[in-house]
C-alpha cells in the first residue's frame, strides 16, 4: 500500500484591518506528514511557510467560515506537493533502509 499524506495547519499569520476586511491572512505555517502502512508506521514530515496575499476584489472567506480544506487549497495551489511527496517517501525508505549510521567511540 502507498504512504498517506496529511497537513497540518500549525498557524495562521492574519491582518487585523485591511481593506475594510478583518484578519485577513498573508501567512500560512503548516506541516506536511507522511506515513507509511507498517506496524507501527514508519513517519516523515516537513513544515515551512507559505506567503498568501489577498488583492481587492478577490473573493475573501471570513476568518469564522474558513475551513482546513481552504488553506489546504492555498497550500496545493502555491507549493510543490508532488516533490515534497517524494522527499517524504524518501526520508521513510531511508528509515526502512537505513545508508547511514552515528558511532560513538569509548575514548578518552
Amino acid at each position: 500500500m502507498a504512504n498517506t499524506y496529511d497537513w497540518r495547519i500549525n498557524a495562521l499569520n492574519a491582518k487585523i484591518k485591511q481593506d475594510d476586511l478583518d484578519n485577513v491572512i498573508y501567512t500560512v505555517h503548516w506541516s506536511y506528514n507522511a506515513q507509511d502502512d507498517s506496524e507501527p508506521p514508519i513517519q516523515a514530515g516537513s513544515y515551512g511557510t507559505l506567503g498568501v496575499e489577498y488583492k481587492e476584489g478577490d473573493p475573501f472567506i471570513e476568518y469564522a467560515d474558513l475551513k482546513k480544506s481552504d488553506v489546504e487549497g492555498w497550500l496545493d495551489a502555491g507549493l510543490d506537493v508532488d516533490a515534497m511527496k517524494q522527499n517524504l517517501n524518501n526520508q521513510i525508505e531511508l528509515k526502512k533502509n537505513p545508508v547511514d549510521e552515528t558511532l560513538y567511540p569509548d575514548w578518552s
